[in-house]
């Protein structure tokens, strides 16, 4: 049985004192792009397109660029779309 594809919104939030996040956001989007998945980054959240495993394996580590770029903790938010059949990036959008 093949793992179907989810389309999966996040935001990653970080927080730390006095904390510079300009140069935080770039290396996200570079871990997301380096990932090999589809992916969409709009102004709010990036969009990504993979298995579950995949997705949830790179926001992960968003959220350890995050933390080894100064920031002491980060709130990601989530969104997942499931469907038994898989869904894309290109279904949401046509």
């Amino acid at each position: 049985m093949t793992t179907p594809t989810v389309t999966a919104g996040f935001q990653v939030l970080p927080d730390g004192k006095d904390m510079n996040t300009d140069g935080m956001i770039p290396e996200i989007i570079e871990v997301v792009k380096d990932s090999g998945l589809k992916y969409e980054i709009g102004p709010m959240e990036t969009v990504i397109e993979g298995n579950l495993h995949e997705v949830f394996n790179v926001m992960q580590k968003a959220q350890e660029v995050s933390i080894n770029t100064g920031a002491s903790e980060c709130i990601t938010n989530i969104k997942v779309h499931y469907k038994p059949n898989g869904v894309t990036i290109g279904d949401k959008l046509s």
